[in-house]
């Protein structure tokens, strides 16, 4: 069977990790074979040494980000440990025959650099050699909900990164999808789309309807 590359990317609150657990779920229980992949945690690593340097230092992690230094340190560790693990994760699971459910991806790394207004160091280049996926989602929520759920962020903030996100579902043509509506419509969209795609050929919405609401 055709294996797959399936990425959800969205703004702070959406649901991407939810979503990206239930729609593993659901395609694994309805036979497909899928593993899943959490893109953050490649991130993680180096994100924290920088954090952490930048509490030593007293300064503002943006700032200290910004710095030729650390954005050569970023460049070292995309180039020589995130792009390895990550492109070297995806084909050992396509070699198994599993199929990818990816939480996050490139798309919102850029997110994060461009919404401090800098760009991902060796930005062109990753997006040139990094596997292209069948399926990438962006999901959108209500400026309102995203607030409730996630209160340490303000409205300037969420505004600019919906709209960064719009730039790039449309530069990438990322399918767009509103967790506004009910989880089971989500996933619902979501499955019905992943299982056209692995089919090579439209798929029965009825069937995906069922296979969410069993």
């Amino acid at each position: 069977m055709k294996t797959i590359l399936v990425t959800l990317s969205g703004t702070h609150g959406t649901g991407k990790s939810t979503n990206a657990g239930k729609v593993y779920y659901l395609l694994n229980r309805a036979g497909k074979r899928f593993s899943y992949l959490r893109h953050q945690d490649l991130l993680d690593p180096f994100g924290f040494i920088v954090r952490r340097l930048a509490r030593i230092l007293h300064v503002d992690v943006n700032y200290l980000e910004a710095t030729t230094p650390v954005r050569v340190l970023w460049s070292l560790y995309l180039l020589f440990i995130y792009y390895p693990l990550l492109v070297g994760g995806i084909a050992i699971r396509r070699r198994a025959g599993y199929s990818t459910v990816c939480d996050r991806y490139l798309y919102d790394l850029i997110v994060g650099f461009w919404g401090v207004n800098q760009r991902v160091p060796m930005e062109h280049l990753l997006v040139w050699v990094l596997p292209h996926p069948d399926a990438s989602f962006v999901f959108s929520a209500d400026e309102k909900r995203i607030l409730a759920d996630r209160p340490e962020h303000t409205a300037d903030f969420i505004r600019k990164e919906k709209r960064i996100y719009e730039e790039l579902a449309e530069q990438f043509h990322l399918t767009r999808i509103s967790t506004t509506q009910s989880r089971q419509a989500v996933w619902q969209q979501v499955v019905t789309e992943v299982e056209s795609c692995m089919n090579g050929k439209a798929s029965s919405a009825k069937r995906s309807k069922e296979l969410v609401n069993n």
